[in-house]
């Protein structure tokens, strides 16, 4: 129960920062260096929520 719970967490969270990141490069036109890490980050906690 503790690792479903943990899973859903990284899954709602690396979604969470996909959005963020993709919203922001919407939003304004530009790739800035935060919207790539959270991009990249949002990505990596799908992976380990995945892996």
């Amino acid at each position: 129960m503790k690792k479903r719970i943990l899973t859903i967490a990284l899954i709602v969270i690396g979604v969470l920062l996909l959005l963020n990141g993709f919203g922001n490069i919407m939003d304004d036109g530009r790739v800035l260096t935060y919207d790539l890490t959270s991009i990249l980050s949002g990505a990596g906690l799908l992976i380990l929520a995945f892996r």
